[in-house]
């Protein structure tokens, strides 16, 4: 039967997935514009491009996901749709933390001779990363389609027949060596990235008052604003791991509706992250701010061309 969180489940799923496909398609847009302007991409165009193609695909399979368990239409959406959307939300977790690994080494100032080397070459390093996602993805997927799946499907069936429970399927869907590879590992180099970052903008931001003659100095509060950035980012991400981990494991959860607040709060993390990407890029938001004004002046009747 259909729970009472169940409606408000759905549209907030909805309002997600139209918050994450609208700022992931930003991030293809202005990175492909950039491409048009330059004839060259950068590495973290590069990386931002795949992080946003990777998570369009995500939100429809979300979305589709959450459709399915309010239309109570098959509760498992089928093995090669599950290992897509598994493949999919791993290739997602890894490029999210090669992108705060990124940010770590060429923001971060960090007097150490291996730290210096990998900042003079960290964007070669770029399709190098995306290939191991792939590659990482593609080995665990078919790892857990090989090793677990049989058992998943014995799970679902006797859900179908009223003899288990939802969180029984999602024990067989995820066991625990998949959750320290597929999870624990990218979660570790988040947080280790972010904790760097944070501790370096930190030091700088105190040394740069010191100097500085006024509080409001313009580079102070540039620092400033990237550490909210990236502790936003980086409590996202354990919300995210936090959510999975939870509902993926042995922990009862009797409640619905902390079922259900798990669920959101896992699902948050693509669309959550991509709009706080976009609102720590100046050159994102621009784009961001002229696409709203043009969509403004179009449904005003007017010239999106007479803006410019």
């Amino acid at each position: 039967m259909i729970g009472p969180f169940s409606f408000v489940h759905l549209i907030f799923g909805i309002a997600q997935f139209l918050a994450g496909i609208m700022a992931n398609g930003i991030i293809i847009i202005v990175s492909g514009l950039e491409y048009i302007k330059k004839k060259k991409v950068t590495a973290y165009d590069l990386l931002l491009t795949s992080l946003g193609i990777c998570r369009i695909f995500l939100q429809v399979l979300i979305l589709v996901s959450n459709v399915k368990l309010f239309l109570i239409i098959e509760l498992c959406m089928g093995q090669g749709v599950f290992i897509f959307f598994f493949f999919v939300n791993e290739i997602n977790l890894w490029l999210s933390t090669f992108l705060c690994v990124f940010y770590c080494v060429k923001i971060a100032n960090i007097v150490h001779p291996f730290f210096f080397w990998l900042k003079m070459r960290i964007s070669r390093f770029v399709p190098w990363w995306i290939l191991a996602s792939l590659l990482i993805s593609s080995a665990i997927s078919v790892c857990h389609n090989l090793l677990y799946w049989p058992e998943a499907k014995k799970e679902l069936r006797k859900i179908l027949a009223g003899n288990s429970t939802t969180q029984d399927l999602f024990q067989y869907m995820l066991p625990t060596q998949i959750l320290v590879v597929g999870l624990a590992m990218p979660s570790c180099m988040f947080s280790v990235a972010s904790f760097m970052l944070i501790y370096s903008l930190c030091r700088h931001t105190r040394w740069m008052r010191n100097m500085a003659t006024g509080s409001r100095d313009p580079s102070t509060e540039a620092h400033i604003c990237a550490m909210k950035l990236i502790f936003s980012f980086l409590v996202l991400y354990t919300s995210y791991y936090v959510g999975v981990l939870v509902t993926f494991s042995k922990f009862p959860i009797g409640s619905e509706f902390l079922q259900f607040l798990l669920f959101s709060v896992a699902a948050l993390f693509p669309s959550g992250h991509s709009i706080i990407l976009i609102l720590g890029n100046s050159k994102l938001k621009h784009y961001t701010r002229k696409f709203l004004l043009s969509a403004k002046w179009c449904q005003g009747g007017g010239s999106a061309l007479d803006s410019t």
